[in-house]
């Protein structure tokens, strides 16, 4: 057995990659730059959607003891509609390389066979793939990079949110659920919503940073259109930002799903927890 990890520099293909090395599982990731993107006891091979030449790479990776790709992990890469390109691969890696098993990350409100990823979500039962669906709510690491400039250098956390109240979860329980999907004996062959422990809102947030942090955090309440604006000041495609902005905006959740400390066994990480452990980035 050995795992295939797409999205190499993405937040849960990154915690994947690193519980998988942790775990002893064989495992190779595949990341548009290449060997490049490689680190200690982390291999890394060129892998791009959009380029059919790329797909045999990684079933070309020589593993220690001559194990073969048997499960993909799935994240989809920077194109406005992915899911033709991951398709064709699902079906290249079941038809050429045997592979079953594949687990796709996608986001709390993807529906199958809808927009985005969902279509990708259709086609694994259509093609009779063993598969897990993640739909992970906001991402707790988003704080690591969308709101870390303000956040360190203003005291700031923008969201058009309002009072919305948000499981929070980490990418180190995602990717917890993850491996359980890619390894597991038996296929779960269905969805997970994944939920962090606890439901707070940004202000309840902001206070949590201002406690650890050992200053003022403050939550500022900004226009859906002005929070597009300012995703895409900071460097997100104007297309994106604007969907980011209305999923801050319009989605939220009213109650913790515990499916995913039921399934992975563990105890999830907690706001205070992550805050905690990154204190340093924001000081």
């Amino acid at each position: 057995m050995a795992i295939f990890v797409t999205g190499g520099g993405g937040k849960t293909s990154k915690a994947v990659a690193s519980q998988l090395k942790d775990a002893s599982i064989p495992f190779v990731v595949g990341s548009t730059r290449g060997v490049q993107a490689s680190s200690q006891g982390i291999d890394a091979v060129k892998f791009d959607w959009t380029d059919e030449s790329t797909y045999p790479i990684p079933f070309e990776h020589e593993f220690s003891n001559g194990e073969k790709i048997t499960a993909v992990y799935i994240v989809a890469g920077p194109v406005a509609d992915p899911s033709p390109a991951i398709n064709s691969f699902v079906d290249y890696a079941m038809k050429e390389h045997g592979v079953k098993r594949f687990v796709l990350c996608g986001g709390e409100t993807l529906k199958k066979g809808g927009p985005f990823v969902g279509t990708v979500w259709s086609h694994l039962e259509e093609v009779g793939a063993e598969y897990l669906v993640l739909l992970p709510t906001w991402f707790l690491e988003n704080y690591l990079d969308w709101f870390y400039l303000p956040l360190k250098d203003e005291n700031k956390i923008y969201t058009c949110a309002g009072d919305a109240t948000m499981a929070f979860v980490s990418s180190e329980d995602i990717a917890a659920l993850a491996i359980k999907g890619l390894t597991s004996e038996k296929p779960f062959n269905c969805d997970f919503t994944v939920h962090g422990p606890e439901l707070i809102t940004h202000d309840q947030l902001a206070e949590k940073f201002s406690k650890v942090l050992g200053r003022k955090i403050e939550h500022v309440r900004v226009t859906q259109e002005k929070r597009a604006s300012m995703l895409a000041e900071a460097g997100f495609p104007a297309a994106f930002a604007q969907f980011i902005a209305y999923l801050e905006a319009n989605v939220w959740n009213k109650e913790v799903d515990e499916a995913t400390a039921r399934v992975t066994g563990k105890k999830l990480l907690t706001c205070d927890e992550f805050i905690a452990k990154h204190k340093a980035a924001w000081l």
